[in-house]
């Protein structure tokens, strides 16, 4: 049940996988009263996704927090960034090819969140516990603008509506070039 039924099956699909066994896989849990049966394909993507196998749907990653991030600012932008890619993806994966492959970082301050940021293909860093109240973010390894304000979660979530259509719209590096006649 719950996150024990989780980490059992990881553990033990992570090391038949790793050494190659099996090319099914399911994933067996005992759901919540009422609850989702899709949480174990859920679970069984987020596996292979993680372990390298496949690709479901653009990876966010966030700072788990420290003394440095007393505010739930970051946490709040992860899961809204979450909810919006989550939600887009199944009008995005129609419209924007190799959507699926997309990076994205939010981090709580300034002391690991740059590099973070840098190694995702658009990332933010927003300001910790005494820090000025700027948010860098980067894009392609770049610093690209600093956000601030009130309207940083907005500003964010254009910027990254904004790559989208750059890299995996029409003529992107993730579109495949053809036409809907094609």
């Amino acid at each position: 049940m719950g996150s024990k039924g989780i980490v059992a099956s990881a553990a033990a699909l992570g090391i038949l996988l790793q050494q190659g066994i099996g090319d099914t896989i399911r994933i067996s849990l005992t759901p919540e009263p009422g609850g989702d049966r899709t949480v174990e394909v859920k679970v069984a993507q987020e596996l292979l996704q993680t372990m390298g196998f496949r690709v479901f749907v653009p990876l966010v990653a966030a700072c788990p927090g420290c003394g440095r991030t007393t505010s739930t600012t970051f946490q709040e932008l992860a899961r809204d960034i979450q909810g919006f890619i989550h939600s887009s993806m199944p009008q995005w994966k129609m419209r924007y090819p190799g959507v699926e492959s997309l990076n994205v970082a939010v981090m709580g301050c300034i002391v690991n969140g740059p590099g973070e940021s840098k190694h995702a293909d658009i990332g933010i860093s927003l300001p910790g516990t005494g820090e000025q109240p700027a948010a860098p973010v980067f894009i392609d390894g770049k610093k690209a603008v600093t956000l601030r304000g009130a309207s940083v979660a907005a500003d964010f979530k254009q910027l990254v509506i904004d790559y989208i259509e750059r890299r995996y719209g029409t003529g992107g590096v993730g579109s495949t070039g053809r036409t809907a006649a094609e």
